[in-house]
């Protein structure tokens, strides 16, 4: 039962703003929507292991929403560090961003 809680906490409170705000900007960077897809299935899949963290570190969790609330940190940050597995593809959908492609 408190699994399903944080679950739902960490869809609405972090992945789901996170990934419409990458989706948002990739798009706006005409990035392919092959990669934009990979993005967004990779951090959909980390869901797991976030919740995980956010179990053992309620305080990260806390700063993760604030810093992706208050747009402190770029989308791309928070990726890598909510769901480090997913680096390749946000690193090759920053390439887009950052105009190296």
């Amino acid at each position: 039962m408190l699994e399903s809680l944080i679950y739902l906490f960490v869809r609405a409170v972090v992945l789901d703003p996170l990934q419409a705000e990458l989706t948002d900007r990739l798009a706006k960077a005409q990035v392919p929507t092959a990669i934009i897809s990979q993005v967004k299935s990779c951090t959909t899949s980390a869901l797991p292991v976030v919740a995980r963290r956010v179990q053992d570190d309620p305080r990260w969790a806390v700063g993760i929403a604030i810093d992706v609330w208050l747009k402190r940190r770029s989308p791309e940050q928070v990726a890598d560090d909510a769901a480090p597995a997913c680096r390749p593809a946000v690193d090759a959908a920053r390439s887009y961003l950052d105009g190296r492609v």
